[in-house]
């Protein structure tokens, strides 16, 4: 299973491309938030935004909750045998994706995602249904990237890099893709 660094949540994710943290409060709210319509929507960030900021993400989470610049709001559902990214370059370091997970979610993450290794050629992805970027499975063994599933019992959050690799194996999520402004 992956290691989740409770210690400095913001280091981790600067060695590791990835967070996560489950979190009943969350989980909660992300029924809520489809319930109201707005799950998809800024409102539905700036709703997340108090309890976020009282989770251990929140040294990760400050910078782009400031003033967020919110890139793209979409809510995923469950999508087994799919995996997923937002963006194809690597490093881009101004951004993060952010996923709410309702109860009973279970996640697929795979390590080292957000990373080239050495020798390969660029990483290529078909336009998904749901608007997002999907590798092939075969780019998945071939770049050595190991998919892990994470249960979130209670619900919770995720942060990864744009290029981290992540499917929905049960549940939803309502995900926003933040830029940091810098002041």
């Amino acid at each position: 299973s992956f290691a989740r660094c409770e210690d400095d949540p913001s280091k981790f994710f600067e060695q590791n491309g990835y967070y996560y943290e489950e979190d009943e409060t969350i989980g909660t709210l992300v029924p809520h938030l489809e319930k109201l319509g707005i799950a998809e929507s800024p409102d539905g960030l700036n709703t997340a935004k108090p309890l976020l900021l009282k989770t251990n993400a929140r040294s990760i989470l400050e910078p782009y909750l400031r003033s967020p610049d919110i890139q793209l709001c979409i809510t995923i559902g469950s999508d087994p045998g799919h995996l997923f990214i937002f963006s194809l370059q690597p490093g881009q370091k101004e951004y993060i994706i952010l996923h709410l997970w309702s109860p009973k979610s279970e996640v697929e993450l795979c390590h080292n995602s957000h990373l080239d290794p050495p020798g390969l050629p660029p990483l290529k992805a078909a336009h998904a249904s749901n608007g997002l970027l999907e590798p092939p499975r075969a780019a998945l063994k071939k770049r050595g990237y190991c998919p892990v599933s994470v249960n979130m019992e209670h619900g919770g959050l995720t942060i990864t890099d744009r290029r981290f690799w992540f499917g929905v194996l049960k549940g939803s999520t309502a995900t926003f893709d933040l830029r940091k402004i810098i002041v």
